[in-house]
């Protein structure tokens, strides 16, 4: 009996367990999740909102460089009491009198190190925020994919877990005849009871695994999901392509979010440094004022209207604590050392990454085939001592070892190939390649016309 047989024979078993709620096909598809978790998911709009925010301030800095203009309105009443003078055109006596006026002050910049700095540091800001708003578009398809190939794997394991319950139920009926017959021993019921114990609780922990899968799917796509459409036939499993570990590394050095954001902070921090040096820097303004002034009255008695304007070119030379905040360049500087440090141990750490998912893909796909033949070799195994049991030539302990070893074979064959595809997803997410493309490779392997996948009644231990 071959291994494809047994795990859907496995399926068949557990299909019973299923909820009414679950459709019997037309599963939704992980590409489907997958657009539903772009779209909806709260990272993703914050990293967009903050790649609009930065664009802000990247129109913000430009305008710095522009011109600053204001317009000043004044209105007041003034009271004047000249009780005594030595000057005759002065009058002696109380006055009141309205003032007002208006001033328009037009700056425009010509020199200042720090508006520059300003402007370099707002584009740092905003290819971070790029490269946020793409590493989380990579790591929330990450995210949907590991969810949808965890729920499936659980499926799996549950399908497994009931089968093996079944077999062993099975195994208890053999058992309580055989010893009806006085071909059984007591301690023959006992222990085939006990590993029917352990395999209900291992169902119910499936069961449970399973429904946590689901949940932890719907939460990472913001939506209810009734069943998912399950993997149809075998899985592909060739090795990475390139196949050499040095030109991922190389790839994730360039193109890995993860070290493109450090990158970028350290870009701005750099700036920031800049922008704390060039406030000890002189700067040239040209300023052009013009105000109206008209007063009620003065001193002299009589009101007056004026009308002034001034063009003024200025230099200004900080000595000491010009801007009042000390001298921040050195705390900036020091940031920025540190942002450095950052990049370096963020690239480390990737490389690292790379190479451990790559050792992971590699060793998956080369062991599947020695996985495969062991699992086949295993089924015949059981069948032989089955066979040989009938005979009464073997114990019933080697007949449920042999079944318990070939269940195991089989979910090791299954996590094998679950763990393939999550660490070869990892491997290009780590690389900067995971894109929607990869999605539909997966989705693709979905059979959409077999039976969904959903959420499971997790049973209750039988007396």
């Amino acid at each position: 009996m071959s291994l494809r047989a047994l795990i859907l024979a496995a399926l068949v078993v557990a299909a019973p367990a299923a909820r009414a709620d679950a459709p019997a096909s037309g599963g939704i598809g992980l590409l489907d999740l997958a657009e539903a978790a772009l779209a909806q998911h709260p990272t993703m709009r914050q990293a967009a909102a903050g790649r609009d925010a930065a664009r802000h301030a990247v129109r913000d800095a430009y305008i710095g460089l522009g011109p600053r203009a204001n317009m000043v309105f004044d209105t007041a009443r003034e009271r004047l009491d000249v009780f005594r003078s030595s000057t005759p055109v002065y009058r002696i006596g109380v006055s009141e009198f309205s003032n007002r006026g208006m001033t328009l002050e037009v700056v425009q910049p010509l020199f200042d190190a720090r508006v520059f700095a300003q402007l370099a540091g707002a584009h740092a800001t905003l290819r971070r925020a790029r490269e946020e708003l793409d590493g989380v578009r990579q790591r929330v398809l990450f995210e949907v994919v590991q969810a949808y190939l965890t729920a499936l794997g659980s499926a799996d394991g549950h399908a497994i877990a009931s089968a093996e319950e079944r077999t062993l139920r099975r195994q208890m009926q053999e058992v309580e005849q055989r010893g009806r017959l006085g071909l059984a021993t007591p301690a023959d019921a006992d222990e085939v009871a006990a590993r029917l114990r352990g395999a209900e609780a291992q169902t119910m922990a499936a069961a449970a695994a399973l429904n946590e899968a689901i949940a932890g799917l719907e939460r990472r796509t913001a939506r209810r999901i009734a069943g998912i459409a399950p993997l149809g036939g075998r899985i592909p499993m060739p090795e990475p392509s390139p196949p050499t570990p040095e030109t991922w590394v190389e790839r994730a050095r360039d193109r890995n979010a993860e070290v493109l954001v450090a990158q970028e902070a350290a870009n701005e921090a750099r700036a920031q440094a800049l922008n704390a040096a060039a406030g000890t820097l002189p700067r040239v303004d040209l300023r052009f004022t013009q105000s109206h002034q008209v007063t009620g009255g003065s001193v002299y008695g009589g009101g007056s209207g004026i009308d002034d304007r001034t063009l003024l070119f200025r230099l200004t030379v900080p000595l000491f604590n010009g801007d009042g905040g000390g001298y921040p360049y050195f705390a900036a500087r020091a940031r920025h050392r540190a942002s450095l440090y950052r990049v370096e141990d963020q690239r480390l750490e990737v490389e690292q990454q790379v190479r451990g998912a790559f050792e992971e893909v590699v060793s998956n796909a080369r062991r599947e085939p020695a996985l495969l033949r062991a699992a086949e070799a295993q089924a015949r195994v059981v069948v032989s001592k089955r066979q040989r049991l009938v005979g009464g030539v073997l114990r019933l302990k080697e007949v449920l070892d042999a079944e318990r070893d070939q269940f195991q074979a089989e979910r090791a064959v299954l996590s094998g190939r679950y763990n393939y595809l999550l660490n070869l997803m990892g491997l290009k997410r780590l690389a900067g390649d995971l894109s929607e493309a990869d999605i539909l490779y997966l989705d693709a392997m979905l059979d959409r016309r077999g039976r969904a996948i959903g959420r499971v009644e997790v049973a209750h231990a039988t007396r």
